[in-house]
């Protein structure tokens, strides 16, 4: 792509918001401690609401283990401090914050006689804290995936579906995720352990701030940084097995004092995995060839390791920096052996193969980004900015040996030896501002600019033995470079009606835009891709307070989904001879319309959030499964014409008893898909639900017990569908050594019952493939905690079942 006036756009947003001059204000720190009588007590939510309206949280933190809590960079003014713990009275206190470390005395919770009924209660947390816009998801109280990785983590969360191949939507439909509120190289979530993640947040209809690219919302994974004072650390073990043996460790590492925060992370996983495939055809127009099965078996080592520091320095309470470097490796090494029967119209014998592949596939991720942050006295008021690069190397060679066998397995012929190369160095840069000012005394304006830099150079090599020298196959290689860049802005407007005490509707009204330039290559069959357009992006939000514990929502917005990397590579993938798979460099990307209208009820032990949603998409883009004459079946992505999605979703909190908590969610949806523009027999109605039900036990001091179980029923697809998915899991973590250790043990998929597969047909065949990884595990975990401040989230999630 050239550079010259593309650039521009880069360095004109630059120019406009670095000189953005920040005022002077005052900012406080209040101090305190909770307890029972003369008892500390840990997990206390302190909330700072406005004097004037107690509804909305300032800030929240939680009392740490010696009953201790410090909320930072507190405007001076007026303020309402609530102390929230099941099994005790909640409390309140105003307080007046004129200077610049305020001590709070001494807080008691009174016992709650009523919920005692003589029967010690043990703290459970709150596995979701609902945000109008979505929710946000503690990682440590998620137990059943306590080792694990992103991947798994997200199995267990409310309103996500992940299919054994770690496929990851929400709505039926592909999320952006984000690592710490950026796009990253690391956002493969199979690469991120469970230990290293703080919170996961959820969006269902991201507002004008946010990447239009999120047609499936927006999984937003914040990594974990100790702030605490004094030096703190953690170390954790993990051992386990499934169809192998599985094996983690990690270590944790922070020293906060005056302005300065350094941290330190490592984790590592080394696993043994299997999978098993079950694949038939039948081509209708082929009598020779009519069946086609194949079986299929991998025997998988993977190794994962993960390094991350952080350095964060505060001059002033105004003013932040921080700056945060990570480093992944990941190397994969697969033995896959495929076997394919050919059998004729009548079910005779006609020909059969087999077919191994030794695959060794290595991936590196540096990645470093730096942020600062400016508070302001008003706190409506506020600046951000962001810069951060992420660096990719990706190599995977594969040795391929295919042996023509008789009926009976036995060999015939000689074997025909193949070889692959795939280099693949790409890069990902954020640069982004942000600014919020009211412009009224109830309104705020905020604006901002995102740029984003992807390169990649991608080289596959095929060869083929011939008279003992492997000879490169120029059909089947060769080289594609892809460039692209998004430049971003964005205008919006928030502001509610009515006193400032008793707030009854809020709203925002925004618009971004975003222009694309990128430019594709590919060197061996002579395509040229290049592509320069302009869209816009409404986004509007309604909300409605009839009281402080319930609110209605209406929101808009309009999305794309621009075809990734893979998509437009077209490349041909011909692991499996007779299954190939490529992508499409003339994908345009699909534009997305759609509306949700809410409501949120909280109760003392009951909450209710249900969502009735609708989408309308254009040029959507999915899988195109084509049997050719040659008896070979290829699939790539293709621009369908259109689908329209619509259905109710719900989440469901409560507190049965003393000891029991439970989170149910569901979604009921239809999908219709219209694809009469690739062929006239292509369109699909599909009604479709999943549901899901998380339970959280404390049967003793200091013990979690936690149980899940999930449903998904089959998925339309516009040739077929995804078959039902349905498994359970459990975990049970005890607390040891006065608190700062824990033991835990892990059971994934109990009943071994997990299976993916799809259906697919046209008029000349139909297909049906299932495949089982072993995701039947079981893990023993253990952690011990280190420090002046210990926190429970620095023993939780130290260990991956992987």
């Amino acid at each position: 792509m050239s550079g010259g006036f593309k650039y521009k756009y880069f360095f004109i947003c630059v120019a406009i918001w670095l000189p953005i001059i920040s005022l002077s204000q005052n900012l406080g720190n209040i101090n305190g401690v909770v307890l029972d009588k003369q008892s500390p007590v840990e997990f206390v939510s302190v909330i700072l609401t406005s004097f004037n309206d107690s509804t909305k949280a300032l800030k929240v933190v939680t009392t740490d283990s010696i009953g201790h809590f410090k909320l930072k960079d507190v405007p001076f003014g007026d303020y309402l401090l609530k102390f929230q713990l099941i099994g005790y009275l909640s409390s309140s206190q105003k307080l007046n914050l004129n200077e610049s470390n305020k001590q709070v005395a001494p807080v008691q919770l009174q016992p709650d006689s009523k919920m005692l009924d003589g029967v010690e209660v043990v703290s459970q947390k709150d596995l979701i804290k609902k945000t109008p816009q979505g929710f946000i998801i503690n990682a440590k109280d998620n137990l059943t995936q306590a080792g694990g990785t992103a991947t798994d983590l997200l199995k267990n969360t409310p309103t996500i579906v992940v299919d054994p191949e770690g496929g990851i939507t929400i709505r039926g439909k592909t999320p952006l995720i984000l690592i710490n509120g950026r796009n990253s190289n690391l956002s493969s979530t199979d690469r991120i352990p469970a230990s290293s993640i703080e919170s996961i947040e959820i969006i269902n209809n991201p507002s004008a701030q946010y990447d239009a690219d999120a047609d499936g919302g927006i999984i937003n994974i914040k990594l974990k940084k100790n702030t605490a004072k004094g030096t703190n650390g953690s170390v954790g073990l993990g051992a386990g097995y499934g169809a192998a043996g599985r094996l983690n460790s990690s270590f944790i590492i922070n020293h906060s004092t005056g302005k300065w925060n350094f941290g330190l992370a490592y984790d590592n996983r080394f696993a043994g995995r299997t999978r098993k495939i079950h694949a038939n055809r039948t081509a209708f127009d082929s009598p020779n060839q009519y069946y086609l099965i194949q079986n299929r078996f991998d025997d998988r080592l993977e190794e994962t390791h993960n390094a991350k520091l952080n350095i964060d320095y505060s001059p002033d309470q105004r003013n932040s920096f921080s700056f945060e470097a990570i480093g992944n490796f990941d190397s994969q090494h697969n033995i896959e052996t495929l076997t394919s029967t050919f059998r004729t119209q009548s079910d005779s014998f006609n020909t059969k193969n087999s077919r191994r592949s030794d695959e060794l596939g290595v991936e590196k991720v540096a990645e470093v980004a730096f942020n600062y942050n400016r508070k302001f006295s008003n706190p409506k008021r506020a600046l951000s900015a962001n810069i951060s690069s992420s660096y990719n190397y990706e190599t995977e060679n594969t040795d391929i040996t295919t042996q023509s066998l008789l009926e009976d397995s036995t060999l015939t012929g000689n074997p025909f030896l193949q070889r692959t190369y795939n280099y693949q160095p790409s890069s990902v840069s954020n640069l982004r501002f942000d600014y919020a000012h009211p412009v009224t005394k109830k309104g705020v304006l905020e604006t901002g600019y995102k740029g984003i830099m992807r390169l990649t150079n991608a080289d596959f090599q095929s060869q083929y033995l011939i008279n003992n020298e492997f000879v490169r196959n120029p059909l089947a290689s060769n080289v594609f470079n892809f460039q692209e860049q998004i430049h971003a802005a964005y205008l919006q407007f928030r502001s509610y009606i009515g006193k400032e005490d008793s707030v009854k509707w809020k709203y925002d009204i925004g618009i971004r835009f975003e222009q694309v330039f990128n430019e594709g290559n590919a060197v061996s069959n002579n395509i040229h891709v290049k592509r320069d357009y302009l869209n816009y992006f409404p986004t509007a939000n309604l909300l409605y307070y009839p009281n402080q514990n319930d609110y209605f929502k209406l929101s808009f917005s309009r999305r794309i989904n621009r075809p990734s990397l893979g998509q437009l590579n077209p490349f041909t993938d011909v692991t499996d001879s007779l299954s190939q798979h490529s992508g499409n460099p003339y994908l345009k990307p699909e534009l997305i319309n759609s509306a949700e209208f809410g409501y949120n009820k909280e109760w003392k032990k009951l909450s209710i959030s249900t969502n009735l949603f609708y989408r309308y998409a254009t040029n959507i883009i999915r899988p195109y499964l084509s049997l050719q004459s040659n008896g070979v079946s290829l699939t790539f992505p293709t621009n369908y014409g259109n689908s329209e999605t619509y259905g109710l979703e719900s989440i469901i909190s409560a507190f049965p008893v003393k000891f029991w908590n439970v989170n149910f969610s569901g979604s009921l949806y239809q999908q219709n898909i219209n694809g009469s523009n690739v062929n006239p027999d292509i369109a699909n109605n599909v009604f479709s639900w999943y549901g899901k039900i998380i339970n959280n036990f404390s049967l003793w001091k200091g013990s979690k017990l936690q149980i899940m179980a999930n449903y998904n029923s089959p998925i339309g697809t516009p040739q077929g569908q995804k078959i039902e998915i349905y498994y359970a899991d459990l975990g049970f973590q005890q607390k040891i050594l006065k608190g700062k250790g824990g033991l835990g043990i892990v059971v994934t998929d109990v009943f071994n019952t997990q299976i993916n597969g799809y259906t697919a047909a046209a008029s000349n065949f139909s297909y049906n493939r299932k495949f089982k990884i072993d995701t039947r595990a079981i893990m023993l975990t253990f952690a011990y905690s280190f420090g002046t401040a210990f926190k429970e989230e620095l023993i939780e999630n130290k260990f991956s079942n992987e």
